[in-house]
């Protein structure tokens, strides 16, 4: 609209100076004509009469769409019985609704083995992560009752609404969890796209292959990348092969001794079934084993775990823990 705007401006101001141009080369008039024809003052004053016209007038319609406009947003951002929604409707097929759930619940309610962090053990608060942000992406996965979901102003307050983990997930045949953090409170954004379902995170960083620089443009970077500019997963070096190599050697050298240990141990977790839990763990991930013990003896079936799992144990660390759970383990220190 502005440079349609200024087109016709340019176009009327260059219209009214040709006809004043025209008037100054005329020749001179006869008696009869000079007594008819405006003087140059007049012809000057009557453009510059008209352009103001012409610019209350493009200034009128500009006025006149920007309302349009504004009601335009207004009728994205309500719906037909007035009420304010949380979100505009161009995003209601991602986020229809939302609803605020006690992290404490949620995990307890849909425990996917991930614990909380050792300092935030079973009720404790995490500030600033003490409660989950669920979506709604329609209106058949909300609640039975969603005052305040959908709507900012269709219940007494007007903040988003706490439920609990079992109510505010009733009605979701499909539920996509992100874990994500801020870590320490950096400069970090998060977008969710409407477009193909995709189970992978993309991460975006300003970086330009040695430092996070934030003159740079965003650009795609591997998971590994971290916001300092450290790649942990950086592909290793010539170097790093020939000792992974070696190492391989040294499994190689000890398959034969390795075996005669593994199979009865296998034999043993196999059962009438023939299935067998497999599991690596260092010390550093022995929460998320013991976790997963917690967890299957709180659903009823800790035991079928621990006679079906075979653990190859990293370190004495977890040898130790893996005794100390009652469950099959394998450790060889010459090759770990």
């Amino acid at each position: 609209l502005p440079q349609i705007v200024m087109l016709f401006l340019v176009a009327t101001t260059c219209f009214y100076s040709g006809v004043l141009l025209g008037m100054k080369m005329n020749v001179a008039p006869s008696e009869k004509s000079r007594s008819t024809t405006l003087s140059v003052d007049e012809v000057e004053a009557e453009v510059l009469r008209r352009l103001k016209l012409q610019q209350k007038e493009v200034a009128s319609i500009a006025l006149d769409n920007s309302k349009e406009e504004g009601n335009k947003n207004k009728d994205i951002k309500k719906k037909d019985d007035g009420h304010d929604r949380r979100f505009p409707k161009t995003i209601s097929k991602i986020a229809y609704g939302s609803a605020l759930i006690s992290k404490n619940d949620f995990i307890q309610q849909f425990d996917y083995g991930i614990p909380k962090p050792p300092s935030k053990r079973e009720n404790e608060r995490d500030p600033g992560k003490d409660d989950v942000l669920l979506l709604y992406g329609s209106k058949k996965s909300l609640p039975d009752v969603s005052t305040g979901i959908v709507h900012t102003n269709d219940g007494p307050n007007p903040d988003i609404p706490h439920l609990t983990a079992t109510y505010a997930t009733k009605n979701c045949a499909v539920m996509n969890v992100i874990y994500t953090d801020t870590h320490g409170g950096e400069d970090q954004c998060m977008a969710i796209v409407g477009n193909y379902e995709s189970y992978h995170i993309q991460r975006w960083l300003r970086f330009d292959g040695t430092t996070v620089d934030k003159s740079i443009p965003l650009h795609a970077v591997g998971r590994g990348v971290q916001s300092n500019g450290q790649d942990k997963f950086e592909a290793p070096s010539d170097s790093y092969a020939l000792q992974n190599q070696a190492l391989l050697k040294t499994y190689f050298d000890r398959l034969e001794e390795t075996m005669a240990i593994l199979k009865p141990m296998a034999a043993s977790c196999a059962g009438d079934d023939n299935t067998v839990i497999v599991m690596v763990c260092n010390t550093g991930q022995s929460d998320l084993l013991i976790n997963f013990f917690c967890s299957a003896d709180a659903r009823g079936f800790g035991d079928v775990v621990r006679k079906k799992l075979l653990i190859f144990a990293t370190d004495e660390g977890v040898l130790e823990i893996a005794k100390g759970l009652g469950v099959n383990v394998f450790y060889d220190e010459k090759i770990f």
